[in-house]
């Protein structure tokens, strides 16, 4: 009990309006968002340690800002500045999203975390201690544990998104022919404008529903063994 009570202290500490907790709330953004981009930083993502412990901490000084003006003029909207922020951190994430040449888009998972995150440095900036630290573990959670259950459900599903390229003379239609023969459904057909490896392929965006739980890799594997197929890899949307 003893143990608890001193940890409640801290937190009641924490939440009043002081230089000290102020400066407290400053490392404890800075610490728990370092830790966010170092997951992110591992999956290889533009946003890493550095810019989501920034964002964390310019999240909380916005709040102790806000929070500063109305102890002073008693006649400020204690959410105006987080809201601009939370606001404003939409147009850093839209500069991670990047869409690839071939239509894949990546970088929407940490645009969010980047916006979560900045929602996270509002809620210490605010004092609210408890509900911080179990966002955090609930971020965590999120980009750890669900980012793996999200990979094995897309590895599980029956529908398969490629780009593939192939030979214009009678590819095509080779390839249209492994799809009947697997009695796999063409869901959507694009042919792709961009230039392809070799002069004489066609590039296809093809959407494919394999009627049952197929591996991916095994499916792009053996596609790329086929000789009118000269490029091939499965876009992850």
């Amino acid at each position: 009990m003893e143990i608890i009570d001193y940890l409640q202290e801290i937190i009641d500490y924490l939440q009043e309006f002081n230089i000290v907790s102020v400066i407290l709330r400053m490392l404890l953004a800075t610490f728990l968002g370092a830790l966010i981009g170092l997951e992110r930083a591992s999956k290889g993502q533009t946003a890493g340690v550095r810019t989501f412990a920034l964002v964390c901490l310019g999240s909380v000084l916005a709040t102790v800002a806000n929070l500063y003006l109305f102890e002073v003029t008693e006649n400020t909207d204690t959410a105006r500045i987080p809201a601009a922020v939370l606001n404003g951190i939409g147009f850093l994430g839209v500069g991670t999203i990047v869409v690839t040449g071939r239509n894949y888009v990546r970088g929407l998972t940490t645009a969010a975390t980047l916006w979560t995150t900045a929602a996270l440095g509002v809620t210490i900036g605010s004092g609210y201690i408890i509900g911080s630290v179990i966002g955090f573990a609930v971020i965590i959670f999120i980009v750890i544990a669900l980012s793996r259950a999200s990979r094995h459900q897309e590895e599980k599903s029956s529908y398969i998104t490629i780009y593939v390229e192939v030979d214009k003379n009678g590819g095509i239609q080779k390839l249209f022919d492994h799809f009947h023969e697997k009695e796999y459904d063409v869901v959507t057909l694009e042919k792709q404008k961009k230039a392809t490896l070799k002069e004489n392929d066609a590039g296809l965006l093809v959407s494919l529903d394999m009627k049952k739980h197929v591996k991916h890799e095994s499916v792009i594997a053996e596609m790329s063994s086929m000789d009118y197929v000269d490029y091939i890899e499965e876009i992850k949307r």
